[in-house]
C-alpha cells in the first residue's frame, strides 16, 4: 500500500540565485476519460505493478507490487506480469484479471482497470560490430553514442585506406556469428567516398548466402556522400538505414541520431523478441515503451510543468544498466551504461573501473577475496537485500560507481565541446536532482543515502534532491502522453521522497578555512547566521513540506553556482529529510589517496549527515 507523501510546496525565486520546487502546474483537461489505470515495468530483475484510481475526484497512488522477472530462464514476459497483477488484486482486493488475463476496460462491477500500460527494460542490451575508417574521430564518436544507448560494441573493424585491410577472422567473426546491428562510420561530409564503397562491397559478399532474417541491420552514420553509392551496392541486401554523420567536420560531432536509432532498434530488435512480448502487447491499452524512454517523458514533464530554468537531472540504477537523463532549456539529453549494474551487470562495472576503484568507497577494510566473494554472490542473486553492514557497504560502494561512471560518460558526451579540452569534471547546475533505482528506494536510512548520491553525483550549485520511493516514475511517464491529469497528480502527491536542498560550492580550499556564510531563515522561525568551513559537509534542519529563504556569501575561492567566485546570491529552498545539505568538500570531490585517512573521512561524512544538523 501506499504510504503518505508530503506534497511539494511552490517558492518564488529570489535573485540572483533560482528558486527549487517539485510541484507541478495542473493543465486544464485531463485528456483521458480513464478512471483507474493498471500500469507495468518489466526489468531485467524486477518486475514492478501498480494501482491508480480517483479518489474523492484526484487522481492517487494505491497500491504497489514486485516480483522477480527471470527472463534468463525462458520465462515469458508475460508471467511476471500476471504474478505481479495478482500481489496488486490481494494489495487492493479489487479482482483485475479473469481467467489468467487482465481485464480492460473497467468493467460495470469495478473489475479490471481502464487502461493497462507497460513499460520495459527486460531485453538484452544490442550486439553491435563498428566498421570506421581510422581508429580516431569517428570511431571515437560512434564509440560514445553506443556507450549512451542500450548497445555493446562486439567488435571494431579498421578499415585504413583499403577493403584489404579485412583479415579474415573478422570476416569469419561477422559471418558465423551475425551481430544485430552493423555500425558504418567514417569521412567528414564531402570527403572522398571510395573506402566505404569497397567496405559496403565486402559487406555483401560476406552475406550474399546468409538468409535474409539473419542478416544485421546497417545503420551508416559517415559521409553524407556516402549515402547513394551505399545503398547501390547493399540496399537490397540488408536493412540500411541512415542518420547524421557522427563527425560532418573535424570539430563538431552529433551523436543525437545514432543514439535515437540504437534506441528504437532495441525496442524493435531485442524486446519484441521476448517470449510472451506480442501477447502483452495485445493486453496493453498503448505500445510497450522502453523504460529509458518512458523515465526521459517524466523527467521532461517534471522539468517544464515547474519551469524549471536550470531542468531537471535524472538518475535511474538498475540491477543491469544505469541510465542518466538531463531535461533542461527544451533539450533532453541521456546516456545509457548498458551491463553496468548493481547486479546483474557487476561484471560490465568492474570491467569499466576495476576492482580498486570499487573498493576505494568502502569506509571500513574488506580483503580482496571477499570483496571478490561478495561481489560475485550479488551477481548470482540480484533480489538479493544486505543482511549485514559489509554487504551494504559493498552495495553502496557499486551505486557510487555506477552512477559516478555514467555521469562521467554524460559529461563527456553532452557537457563539453569535443575540440575542447580537458574536460572539467563537474556535474553542471540543476535545479532539481531525481533519483531513482530499487537499491535506492528501498534504503531506510537517508544520511547514509543522501552521501551517497552527494559522492557520485557531486551537484554543484543548488538543487533539491527527490527519490522515486515507490518505483512508478517509468509508469507515470507513459500515463503523462495518454491522462496527464493523472500521471501529474501522482506525481507531485505520491511519488515524491524528498531528501532536501544541497547547497554545493564548486572550488577547492584547505579544511577548516572560511568556505561560505549562510543567513538562514525558516518561514516558521528565527534566521540564524552559520559559517560553514571548507572540507565539510552541514545538514540544517527543514522538513519536507517547509521552506526557508538562505543568503549564501561564498569565499573568494568558491563558486556556488552564479559563475563568478565570491559571488553572493539568494533563494527560497524546500526541504526535506536531510533539510538543507551543505557541502564544502570542493568540487571535483577528491578523495584522499592514504587509504585509512580516505576511510577515516568517510566515517567523519556520515557522521556529519547523522548529526549535522546541531550547527
Amino acid at each position: 500500500m501506499s504510504r503518505p507523501v508530503e506534497p511539494p510546496v511552490d517558492g518564488a525565486s529570489v535573485q540572483p540565485m533560482p528558486s527549487h520546487s517539485v510541484s507541478l502546474a495542473h493543465p486544464n483537461q485531463a485528456g483521458d476519460a480513464a478512471r483507474s489505470m493498471l500500469m507495468l515495468d518489466v526489468g531485467s530483475c524486477t518486475t514492478r505493478a501498480c494501482l491508480i484510481d480517483l479518489v474523492d475526484g484526484r487522481f492517487r497512488f494505491l497500491a504497489q507490487a514486485e516480483v522477480a522477472t527471470r527472463l534468463a530462464s525462458g520465462q515469458p514476459i508475460t508471467e511476471p506480469v500476471i504474478e505481479a497483477i495478482a500481489k496488486i488484486e490481494e494489495i487492493s482486493q479489487r479482482d483485475l484479471m479473469r481467467d489468467g488475463v487482465p481485464v480492460t476496460p473497467e468493467s460495470e462491477e469495478a473489475a479490471g482497470a481502464d487502461l493497462m500500460l507497460t513499460a520495459s527494460s527486460a531485453a538484452p542490451p544490442l550486439d553491435c560490430v563498428l566498421i570506421g575508417l581510422t581508429r580516431d574521430l569517428s570511431i571515437e564518436s560512434a564509440c560514445r553514442a553506443c556507450a549512451g544507448s542500450h548497445a555493446l560494441i562486439r567488435q571494431t573493424i579498421i578499415l585504413g585506406r583499403r577493403a584489404q585491410n579485412w583479415d579474415n577472422r573478422a570476416i569469419a567473426l561477422l559471418r558465423e556469428t551475425p551481430p544485430d546491428v552493423l555500425i558504418m562510420v567514417g569521412g567528414v561530409d564531402t570527403s572522398p567516398t571510395q573506402s566505404l564503397e569497397d567496405a559496403a562491397k565486402v559487406l555483401s559478399v560476406i552475406y550474399q548466402d546468409v538468409p535474409e532474417e539473419k542478416r544485421p541491420v546497417v545503420v551508416f552514420a559517415g559521409n553524407q556522400e556516402a549515402r547513394r553509392p551505399i545503398t547501390r551496392h547493399i540496399g537490397e541486401t540488408f536493412d540500411l538505414r541512415f542518420v547524421d554523420n557522427v563527425r560532418p567536420n573535424l570539430h563538431t560531432e552529433t551523436l543525437s541520431e545514432l543514439q535515437r536509432e540504437l534506441e528504437d532498434l532495441y525496442a524493435v530488435e531485442k524486446l519484441a523478441a521476448l517470449p510472451g512480448y506480442h501477447m502483452l502487447s495485445q493486453w496493453c491499452s498503448a505500445p510497450i515503451s522502453t523504460t529509458t524512454e518512458a523515465l526521459s517523458t517524466t523527467w521532461r514533464f517534471m522539468a517544464e510543468k515547474n519551469q524549471l530554468a536550470r531542468g531537471v537531472l535524472g538518475l535511474d540504477l538498475g540491477g543491469s544498466t544505469t541510465y542518466v537523463g538531463a531535461a533542461h532549456g527544451g533539450r533532453y539529453q541521456w546516456t545509457t551504461a548498458a551491463a553496468m549494474g548493481t547486479s546483474i551487470g557487476i561484471d560490465g562495472l568492474i570491467d569499466a573501473s576495476g576492482l580498486r576503484d570499487i573498493a576505494r568507497w568502502l569506509p571500513q577494510h574488506l580483503e580482496p577475496q571477499a570483496l571478490t566473494e561478495r561481489l560475485e554472490n550479488m551477481r548470482l542473486r540480484p533480489l538479493g537485500i544486505p543482511t549485514t553492514r559489509e554487504d551494504l557497504d559493498v552495495t553502496l560502494a557499486l551505486v557510487r560507481q555506477a552512477l559516478l561512471l555514467t555521469i562521467r560518460r554524460m559529461r563527456r558526451q553532452h557537457w563539453h565541446q569535443v575540440d575542447k579540452q580537458p574536460v572539467v569534471e563537474t556535474t553542471p547546475a540543476f535545479d532539481v536532482i531525481a533519483v531513482r533505482g530499487g537499491t535506492l528506494s528501498s534504503m531506510h536510512d537517508d544520511a547514509l543515502l543522501g552521501l551517497t548520491l552527494l559522492d557520485a553525483i557531486q551537484p554543484t550549485g543548488l538543487a533539491h534532491v527527490v527519490i522515486d520511493w515507490a518505483s512508478i516514475w517509468p509508469q507515470l511517464g507513459m500515463l503523462a502522453r495518454i491522462a496527464p491529469l493523472a500521471a501529474l497528480q501522482v506525481l507531485s502527491t505520491d511519488s515524491l521522497r524528498h531528501l532536501g536542498t544541497v547547497i554545493a560550492p564548486i572550488g577547492e580550499a584547505s579544511d577548516g578555512e572560511r568556505a561560505l556564510q549562510i543567513t538562514f531563515a525558516p518561514h516558521d522561525g528565527e534566521p540564524r547566521e552559520i559559517s560553514i568551513p571548507a572540507g565539510t559537509i552541514r545538514c540544517l534542519p527543514l522538513a519536507a513540506g517547509q521552506e526557508a529563504e538562505v543568503s549564501v556569501r561564498p569565499s573568494r575561492a568558491f563558486d556556488i553556482g552564479l559563475g563568478s567566485k565570491g559571488q553572493a546570491g539568494k533563494a527560497k529552498v524546500q526541504g526535506g529529510s536531510l533539510g538543507v545539505i551543505i557541502d564544502t568538500r570542493g568540487r571535483p570531490l577528491s578523495l584522499p589517496q592514504d587509504t585509512e585517512r580516505r576511510r577515516g573521512k568517510m566515517q567523519e561524512w556520515l557522521g556529519l549527515m547523522k548529526h549535522g544538523t546541531n550547527v
